[in-house]
């Protein structure tokens, strides 16, 4: 059996093959999927290793396809007056914070493939 979807999550999350492993089996016991009889759907730490592999691959892949359309990126250089929010631990207090943050743009032209 293929786990593709827990392989994205523990990608997502950056669990760890073990962690993974462990929160879908008990999962999958908890469904009923796995008893002491019948230990079928038992995910083990290199099973998703290799899942989490082949996803990685698919992924690199597909986003190849996409790059291959970029000529270029161009950057203006502009730097914006950005408001932000800190949180202040010992008063439990929010403040808002204007900083100067370099954006960058990335462009392409109508028509350009």
């Amino acid at each position: 059996m293929e786990w593709p979807n827990l392989a994205v999550m523990s990608e997502r999350y950056q669990l760890s093959d073990s962690a993974s492993a462990a929160v879908a089996n008990a999962a999958l016991k908890g469904a009923g999927l796995i008893t002491d009889l019948d230990k079928t759907y038992v995910i083990d730490k290199n099973k998703l290793r290799g899942e989490r592999e082949k996803c990685r691959n698919t992924i690199s892949e597909e986003e190849a396809i996409f790059y291959k359309f970029i000529d270029g990126i161009y950057i203006d250089g502009r730097k914006d007056a950005t408001l932000l929010t800190e949180h202040d631990a010992q008063t439990g207090k929010y403040y808002h914070k204007t900083e100067l943050q370099e954006h960058i743009v990335v462009v392409g032209e109508p028509g350009a493939s």
